[in-house]
């Protein structure tokens, strides 16, 4: 009896349902967020509510808050329009996250109530339920030229931007923090129309005002020195707590949005700083005093006063004493010249650039290794024990070790003098071993004579007499780039030059590179590293 009686009861209660539902014109409505141009699902999600006011729009009681699904849809309950004057004010707000086209404006619709369920009936499926689109758009901001253009203050600092060819830059996409001066500001200079035109460093007074990546004014308070579009820092200071202050250049409008950044407003010009030269610097830092005196030995003192860029590892006074060498004998070194060259490239090279690199060619001509370790960063044996010092030209690095260039033979000499007769012989058949002399770098996997004699006889007789086959044995072994052991078993596979992959493992800690054992690791070549493995690796079969 009583299961009668709660069938009885859920039947009415669903008929109750269905008939307030079907006299009702919108009883549940389904939001579908589509991109306004592509009319796309926006899938970043998002949120929003629906309210009316019955005091005419005074104040708003919400009636459903709902939230965007991965799906673009949202579900909001509009029933209680039903129960409102038709010409009640209604307010559809939806906000929604950002995408990868940027942040949408807030979508907005201001209406009444009956006008608001006359929009929704046309996108009716069932008499209680509606799919209605919200669209999605995006605010179109100026760009960074466009700003400066319009404004109207900046008359002086867009006919230099335009002379200086950098309006396109600062107009095409991306993230750049501007200081803008105001006509004001040249003018308190003296410098307007042609007699700023006219200025010799214009371009690099304006690189000056230019940071590589969009900061607010909080981020830029933040900060006491930023690193300027030219590579000099400007120098950030807050006064009183609210007073922002570039070098002595004050912002008096920040966080003006663009399109390709953000600008802000500055009452003075910048004017760069003049750092002193390589040679200069090294003078002043007072510890360079060998490094100096060598320099101006050679007559590279004056080559490293040009325009450069320059990076400059250089040795303090301590890592020329450990060479236990006078200072008279060292300057008549006759390789002087060769081992100071050693030590400087021609490019601007931060302490992030060095360390994303395996190799850096000096001007010598010959390179130095990169290596990056727990203990720090080395150049060759030399660590790196301060970075980044800035001079007009250039860069310096300051190291505890003199770097001395080494005759280093290359990957086929160190086969060579390391006994490896087959694996020589199959270069020089192939003509691979003059490949292997080149600047590469390459890492080679070398396998031993004993790994050749394990090759049936069959197979290795096969590879003799068909050097197309033999080739692609050979580059089966050679990896482009310079890897030591750790950077080959970071890997899980490493493609070969031959296009096909090798996959190195551990196996109980014992390195393995496909089924062969690597049995002596980081043989250091002039232009790679060898790790000599037992076995042969066959690119097509495994025997």
């Amino acid at each position: 009896m009583n299961m009668y009686r709660k069938m009885l009861t859920t039947i009415a209660a669903f008929c109750a349902v269905t008939l307030g539902a079907m006299a009702s014109p919108v009883y549940y409505t389904i939001l579908h967020a589509l991109d306004a141009d592509t009319m796309e699902v926006f899938a970043a999600g998002g949120s929003g509510s629906l309210s009316v006011s019955t005091d005419g729009g005074e104040s708003y009681s919400t009636i459903s808050n709902f939230e965007f699904d991965r799906y673009g849809r949202a579900f909001a309950k509009t029933y209680a329009l039903n129960k409102v004057s038709d010409d009640a004010p209604l307010k559809l707000v939806a906000s929604f996250n950002e995408s990868d086209q940027g942040q949408p404006v807030d979508t907005v619709v201001e209406t009444t109530a009956g006008e608001f369920i006359d929009s929704l009936l046309r996108y009716r499926r069932y008499r209680w339920l509606t799919y209605a689109p919200v669209y999605v758009s995006y605010e179109s901001l100026p760009s960074i030229v466009d700003i400066a253009v319009n404004d109207g203050r900046f008359t002086n600092l867009v006919a230099a931007v335009v002379q200086e060819d950098l309006a396109g830059v600062l107009s095409e996409p991306g993230d750049y923090t501007v200081f803008a001066p105001t006509d004001d500001a040249f003018e308190a200079l003296g410098l307007t129309g042609d007699d700023l035109l006219a200025v010799p460093n214009l371009k690099e007074i304006l690189l000056y005002h230019v940071l590589p990546t969009a900061l607010n004014g909080e981020a830029v308070a933040a900060e006491s020195m930023l690193e300027t579009l030219l590579g000099k820092d400007v120098e950030v200071s807050l006064v009183d707590g609210t007073n922002l202050f570039i070098n002595s250049s004050k912002v008096i409008i920040a966080d003006i949005e663009a399109s390709n950044g953000i600008v802000h407003v500055i009452d003075a010009v910048l004017l760069p700083p003049t750092l002193p030269n390589i040679p200069e610097t090294a003078v002043a830092a007072g510890i360079f005093t060998n490094l100096v005196a060598a320099l101006q030995a050679t007559g590279l003192d004056a080559a490293l006063t040009n325009e450069g860029p320059f990076t400059v590892f250089a040795p303090t006074d301590d890592a020329f004493a450990a060479l236990g060498i006078p200072q008279d004998e060292l300057l008549a070194l006759t390789n002087l010249a060769e081992i100071l060259l050693y030590h400087v490239v021609d490019d601007r090279l931060k302490a992030e650039d060095v360390i994303a690199l395996e190799r850096i060619t000096t001007l010598l001509g010959e390179d130095v290794k990169v290596d990056v370790n727990d203990d720090g960063v080395f150049i060759n044996d030399a660590q790196i024990i301060v970075t980044d010092i800035k001079a007009e030209n250039g860069i310096i690095h300051v190291i505890d070790r003199v770097l001395i260039p080494e005759e280093m033979p290359d990957i086929v000499d160190v086969a060579v003098a390391a006994g490896f007769d087959t694996l020589v012989a199959a270069l020089q058949a192939t003509g691979l071993d003059e490949v292997l002399r080149g600047d590469g770098p390459f890492t080679v996997f070398a396998p031993t004579e004993e790994a050749f004699e394990k090759l049936p006889s069959w197979l290795l007789n096969f590879l003799v007499h068909n050097p197309k086959y033999l080739e692609q044995v050979l580059l089966y072994h050679v990896v482009p780039g310079d890897l030591n052991a750790d950077e080959v078993f970071a890997e899980r596979s490493l493609t070969t030059a031959s296009g096909k992959k090798v996959y190195p493992r551990l196996k109980n800690g014992t390195p393995y590179i496909n089924r062969a054992k690597v049995i002596a690791p980081d043989i250091e070549a002039e232009n790679g590293t060898i790790h000599v493995i037992d076995q042969v690796l066959i690119p097509w079969f495994r025997y």
